[in-house]
């Protein structure tokens, strides 16, 4: 008589309380860094809507580069700063 499928061999297994406990808490930090990082973005957003500064000045003083810095400025919808050039013909 042939087997039909794979026996399983640790049906009776167990994970240990210490490993579930070191997952759970893993999770929760993971869930923490979470919130923390999005507050960070929140925080650099609303710096930018107040300070008036480009995402190039202000990509120095964060973890993140000018490009991650435009996407949280789209993200939480910031209007661009635009730096305007002074003319011959706006002069005067």
């Amino acid at each position: 008589m042939s087997r039909t499928g794979p026996r399983n061999t640790y049906a009776d297994y167990q994970p240990s309380e210490k490993m579930l406990a070191a997952i759970k808490e893993w999770e929760d930090v993971v869930k923490l860094e979470e919130e923390k990082r999005h507050a960070a973005r929140a925080a650099v957003a609303e710096e930018l809507r107040t300070a008036q500064v480009s995402h190039g000045a202000l990509a120095p003083h964060t973890p993140w580069t000018e490009g991650t810095i435009t996407g949280i400025a789209r993200e939480y919808k910031v209007p661009g700063l635009r730096q305007r050039k002074t003319t011959d013909a706006n002069e005067g």
